[in-house]
């Protein structure tokens, strides 16, 4: 009886393969990891880029009603004195 009687596919993985494989797939979780770090990061920068955005876009009718409003006592004054 050869070796082909206790391994039916002629296939044999050592404990060596197994610890590069895990050392390789070890190796790309840390990298993954860091990738999720920096993709955290840009996340939060566009969220408060757009949370600024969004401040100023409501700012800006308060504003301009805000204007609208004393440009319209100042004509009223201007003509009441006149």
């Amino acid at each position: 009886m050869g070796d082909e009687d206790h391994e039916p596919l002629g296939v044999r993985i050592g404990a060596r393969e197994i610890y590069d494989e895990v050392v390789a797939l070890r190796t790309e979780m840390r990298t993954m990891g860091q990738e999720s770090d920096a993709v955290r990061g840009e996340l939060a920068d566009h969220e408060d880029r757009i949370r600024s955005l969004e401040r100023w876009r409501y700012a800006l009718p308060i504003s301009l009603l805000t204007a609208v409003v004393g440009a319209v006592v100042a004509v009223v004054q201007s003509t009441g004195k006149a």
